[in-house]
């Protein structure tokens, strides 16, 4: 009987599709997709929400992606006040982003969005910024 469980769990160990693994990842839990299913714009929304400066800064300097970038109506800067990532918005802004104020599809800017969400340390940074 220990043999059969065994060889079970073993079977369904090895037939789990790498796409499917679940993996976690500084107390994240994290579904793997592979890299060509994700459009760059979604790797971008990702690298904010996990403060991954550098690959947002090798995509920029590779030309893959463009700081002003609009992704679900929003630029990238304005998901980054959103969630609150002071830094990932002076990354931004220091690659062009905020030369012009951004505001989304709607006509919000991006202070709009930071009140409107309670993210301080972003309308902090943002006030840097602009002064």
């Amino acid at each position: 009987m220990k043999n059969l469980f065994l060889v079970i769990i073993l079977i369904s160990l090895t037939s789990v599709n790498a796409n499917e693994t679940v993996i976690a990842k500084d107390s994240l839990s994290l579904i793997l997709k592979e890299n060509n299913l994700l459009s760059s714009e979604e790797k971008a929304l990702m690298a904010i929400k996990s403060d991954n400066y550098a690959y947002i800064e090798s995509v920029i300097n590779r030309g893959l992606l463009n700081p002003k970038t609009v992704v679900d109506g929003k630029p990238l800067i304005i998901h980054a006040a959103i969630l609150d990532k002071p830094e990932m918005i002076l990354l931004l802004a220091s690659y062009g982003a905020m030369i012009i104020d951004p505001v989304c599809e709607d006509g919000k800017n991006i202070m709009e969005y930071a009140k409107e969400n309670n993210s301080i340390l972003a309308q902090a940074q943002i006030i840097v910024i602009r002064a």
